[in-house]
Formats: structure tokens, C-alpha cells, sequence
């Protein structure tokens, strides 16, 4: 008995002891994760998306017979949704109701649950002397429901602008965001060669699917960073035009052109004269074109003076120049918030580049970036989330996204060149300059927020600093 309770007893206090020691590896192992807790980064660059399969039939004229016009705008809608990365067009080839039976008898939904549409859109058009009436509907074949009917009506020269609104429609009523199809992106195009003194740069605007590019400037002159104003109707651009008066004509000016090409002076030349004499006689430069507030009565720019930027602001009402930050180190790319109450700028007033908000006033300044490299050209998003920029690590080129608070960075594209990003009207999809290689073309990009759907816009001569304009609404 006194053997038994010996062994017990040793067995015990031999558990109690594995018990402590074990115990304490426990808590060395807690201590060592919790001190070590912040240089544990884990970096999600890129969401994955489902994209739901859509059939859509090529819309057919009143009769249910085949027409080009219906072929066409059905083409372009099925494009716009398959760039988005939100949806899968579904081959026509796998169609078991014509268009005809559609658009007399509704569907018969087991026709397109077979294939695994989860939507579908069918739509006729009426062709009248000199315009387009163009009605369709958005059905969700799950649960056999109609979604969206709509009629439009345009003339034959907007039949891309119609298509891309239908296009808008049917992705605002299944994703709950503004649809951004029906949009332009204004771009510099160079000509040339990059490097060449005979090169040529002027400013084209496109549909956002790179149909359609039209010039409206004539090459004549170096222009640079187009931006939109919150209607879509001006254009502000910095060119660098030598009119042959010294420094006041080897000055950047700042242009506002209308949407019929007509153009005004920003800064007039009184005010460009104080400038001038400001920077000791000599030229002045920017660093960065303008942006407009979201009211459109304000623009704020980058004005270097001895070597060094600061941030501006005009009205534009009174053409009244208020400096907001001193001439003391770099600040440029400066932009609006959403609600027109902060600007995001970059610096380096702490030594590498980095982002800082202040107030609309410059009061207040307060850098927000936290991670590694130089950042740079910062820009709000429209719904005020996030703001995207452009990052230099080690050679490397990023675009990324943070909040308004400096946290939740995301890198989500890298190139060998990245700069310039512009957001789309819904804040989320963005363009940007982008460069594959050394001395490789200049070319744009589209990407969402997740960074999964990156895609080229396919431009003849290289194509640099996009700007996106406003969604265009057209009646229905």
C-alpha cells in the first residue's frame, strides 16, 4: 500500500511539474507572439470575384427580326460588362430561344436556367427618321423576377453613348454602384518619341472602352495632366507654350477649356507677372495640374518658386491666388476630398515623400502614409473611402489604396512604371500611366480596387496621364 501510494504520488507531482513546464513554454510562446505582434504584416493585394454569367440576346427590331443596329448596341453592352470583371457573357451559340419568341412571348425561364445564366437582358429598337428608340429589360433568371424595364431615345450618332447608358443601368440595378461606362478619359498623347525635341503632345479624349479618340488640342504646344471639373463640361491643363516674352511666355500657364474647345487663361497675366517677379525674374513652373473642388469653384495647383513647390488655391469666381503652404520643402499633387473640406497633397517635409492632409485653409497639416518607398500624386476618391497614389519601393512601382486615416493600405498593381491614378465616378474602378519596361510604350490602365480586373486601353501612340470624367445620366 505504501508502494501504490509512492507511485501515485510521484506520478502526481511528476504531472503537476510536466503541467508547469508546459505552462510556461505557453506563456513564452504568448510573450514572444505579442512582442513581436507588430512586425507580423500580412498583405492582401488582390480580392477574388465570381463574375456572374449573363446571356444577353442581340436586340432585334419591333417585329422580332434581326437588325445591325440591335447587334451592335448589344455587342457593346456585352463588352462593358465583361471589362467590368462582373460578369460572364454567355455565348449566343448556346441560346435555345431566338429573339423572336423573346421578344413576343417573354422568356420561358427554363430555356436560360439550363445554361447557368443567373440574368439575362433582351431589348428591341425603333428606328425613326433621325433617331433611335431602344426598350429592354433585365431579367434575374433565378428567381424569375424582372429586374429593370427602361426606354431610351437618342439620335443615331449617340448610339454608343445609349448602349454604354444601358450598360450602366443593368450594372447599377445588380450591383447597387453607379455604373461608369457611359464615361470619357481624357489623356496626353505624345508623338515622336518621348525623348525627341520634335515630339508632339496633345490632349485626346476617348470613350472608356478607347472607341472614338478625338484631339482638342492641336499639338502646337506641351501640355500635361488634364483634369475634369465635377459636370464633365471643362478641361483645366498646364501648357508650356514660349510666346515669345521671356519669362512671363516660358511660364506654365494653366488653361480651362469648354466642352466647344473654346479655352480661358486661370491665371491671368497680372497674376502670373507677380509670380514671375516672386521667383526672382525667372519662369515659372508646376509641378502638377490643377484640380477642381467638388463644387467646382475652386482649383487647387502646385507653383514652384526658388526650386521649391507649394500648394495654391484659386477661385475661380474671383481669380483671387491664396497661398495655403510655404515655399520650405516640396508639396505638390494637392486634391480635393469629396465633400471639398480637406486636400490630400504629398511632401517631403519630413524627408521622403510622403501623404498629409490638411484642411481646405492649410491649416492643419498631418501625415497619414505609414508603409516604406516615396509616395506620390494622392487622389481622393469620389465617395470619400479611400484614396489611391501611386509608390516607389526599391525601384518597384505600385498603385495602391489607403483610407482617409492612413490605414488599410493595399498595393494592388505593379509595374515598371506607375503613376498618375484617376478614380472612376463609383470610387471603384481607377485608371494610371503605366511603362512594361524601359523605354516601352506609355500606356493606360483600368483596374478595381481589388486589383483582380486589370486591363490595357489599347491607344496607337503612347498615352499618358488619364483623367475620367462624371457618368453622363441620359433620359428613359
Amino acid at each position: 500500500m505504501d508502494c501504490l501510494f509512492y507511485l501515485v504520488y510521484n506520478f502526481r507531482e511528476g504531472f503537476i511539474e510536466l503541467q508547469q513546464k508546459m505552462l510556461k513554454k505557453f506563456v513564452f510562446i504568448l510573450i514572444l507572439f505579442f512582442t513581436h505582434a507588430n512586425a507580423l504584416k500580412i498583405e492582401i493585394n488582390k480580392g477574388h470575384i465570381q463574375p456572374d454569367p449573363i446571356a444577353i440576346v442581340d436586340f432585334c427590331d419591333v417585329d422580332g427580326d434581326d437588325i445591325e443596329i440591335g447587334n451592335e448596341i448589344s455587342c457593346i453592352i456585352k463588352n462593358d460588362l465583361k471589362l467590368s470583371g462582373l460578369f460572364v457573357p454567355l455565348s449566343s451559340d448556346s441560346f435555345l430561344e431566338n429573339k423572336k419568341t423573346l421578344c413576343k412571348n417573354g422568356p420561358n425561364i427554363k430555356n436560360w436556367k439550363v445554361l447557368g445564366a443567373r440574368f439575362l437582358v433582351y431589348g428591341k429598337v425603333t428606328q425613326k427618321a433621325r433617331s433611335l428608340n431602344v426598350e429592354f429589360e433585365l431579367i434575374d433568371v433565378v428567381t424569375n423576377q424582372k429586374m429593370l424595364s427602361l426606354k431610351l431615345e437618342g439620335s443615331y450618332s449617340k448610339l454608343r453613348k445609349i448602349s454604354h447608358a444601358i450598360a450602366d443601368y443593368i450594372y447599377e440595378r445588380i450591383t447597387n454602384e453607379q455604373g461608369y461606362f457611359n464615361t470619357q478619359i481624357a489623356f496626353v498623347e505624345t508623338a515622336n518619341g518621348k525623348d525627341s525635341q520634335k515630339r508632339k503632345t496633345r490632349i485626346v479624349v476617348m470613350d472608356q472602352d478607347g472607341f472614338n479618340p478625338t484631339s482638342v488640342t492641336d499639338g502646337s504646344e506641351l501640355v500635361i495632366t488634364p483634369r475634369y471639373d465635377s459636370s464633365g463640361q471643362s478641361l483645366i491643363y498646364i501648357s508650356y507654350r514660349d510666346n515669345g516674352k521671356g519669362s512671363l511666355g516660358k511660364s506654365a500657364h494653366v488653361y480651362m477649356m469648354n466642352k466647344r474647345g473654346a479655352r480661358t487663361l486661370l491665371i491671368n497675366e497680372k497674376l502670373m507677372k507677380l509670380l514671375v517677379k516672386k521667383n526672382h525674374g525667372n519662369p515659372v513652373q508646376m509641378t502638377y495640374a490643377p484640380r477642381f473642388s467638388p463644387n467646382g469653384e475652386d482649383v487647387v495647383l502646385a507653383i514652384i518658386i526658388d526650386g521649391k513647390s507649394a500648394i495654391y488655391k484659386i477661385n475661380l469666381a474671383t481669380n483671387q491666388l491664396i497661398q495655403l503652404t510655404e515655399h520650405s520643402c516640396i508639396d505638390t499633387s494637392p486634391c480635393f476630398s469629396n465633400d471639398g473640406k480637406k486636400i490630400v497633397f504629398t511632401s517631403n517635409r519630413h524627408g521622403r515623400e510622403a501623404i498629409y492632409i490638411m484642411d481646405e485653409d492649410g491649416a492643419n497639416p498631418k501625415k497619414i502614409s505609414k508603409g516604406d518607398g516615396k509616395y506620390s500624386q494622392p487622389i481622393w476618391s469620389p465617395r470619400g473611402d479611400f484614396i489611391a497614389f501611386s509608390k516607389q519601393i526599391d525601384g518597384q512601382f505600385f498603385l495602391g489604396i489607403m483610407t482617409p486615416y492612413g490605414s488599410g493600405e493595399r498595393l494592388i498593381v505593379s509595374r515598371y512604371l506607375i503613376e498618375a491614378p484617376c478614380w472612376a465616378s463609383n470610387g471603384r474602378s481607377l485608371s494610371y500611366s503605366m511603362e512594361s519596361g524601359p523605354g516601352k510604350k506609355s500606356q493606360i490602365g483600368i483596374v478595381d480596387i481589388t486589383g483582380y480586373n486589370d486591363r490595357i486601353v489599347d491607344t496607337p501612340k503612347d498615352a499618358s496621364y488619364p483623367a475620367w470624367s462624371p457618368t453622363v445620366k441620359m433620359n428613359n
